[in-house]
């Protein structure tokens, strides 16, 4: 049972530290939902997401500390298509809001927040974008840490819930 336990923390960790780095490759929410649906004991679960939020936020500061170092400002030239819908154009225009309070330093957690807890605007994005800004690396990561641990609870709880019945 205790090796279980370690297996899957180290586990966790390693899908961390990975959708924090590859966050196209791997799905931290993915991850999360099958913790969710498979691990008996909430203690553990709780555990799990712990070392999973953790290993994310280490990956992230790694993430923000290359764009901090690098190119002062990350500010795409990429022409973006237009929205299909009504419905994405308000998505684009709330991500874009959110994205331009990064270059303000505490009022931009707000942004690391939402992106961190919705995942709009994409995290990865966001991410580059504050360690190129004056957002401070400490309240950025603890907007992340607590941001992805809501989330993830969140998703954990409900299927775990789901898997009772």
């Amino acid at each position: 049972m205790a090796g279980d336990l370690i297996l899957q923390l180290l586990g966790a960790f390693a899908v961390g530290i990975g959708s924090a780095l590859l966050p196209i490759f791997i799905n931290a929410e993915i991850f999360v939902g099958a913790l969710g649906a498979t691990v008996d004991s909430r203690v553990n679960l709780v555990l799990i997401i712990l070392a999973l939020v953790i290993a994310t936020t280490i990956g992230k500061a790694f993430v923000f500390q290359l764009a901090r170092r690098g190119a002062r400002k990350v500010r795409s030239s990429v022409e973006r298509k237009p929205p299909r819908n009504a419905f994405f154009a308000g998505i684009r225009r709330i991500s874009d809001w959110l994205l331009g309070l990064l270059d303000r330093p505490y009022v931009g957690a707000l942004t690391a927040f939402a992106s961190s807890l919705t995942g709009i605007p994409p995290l990865a994005i966001v991410t580059i974008m504050a360690g190129a800004s004056r957002q401070p690396q400490w309240l950025f990561l603890s907007m992340v840490f607590v941001g992805r641990m809501i989330q993830f609870l969140a998703i954990a709880f409900l299927l775990h819930q789901m898997s009772w019945f």
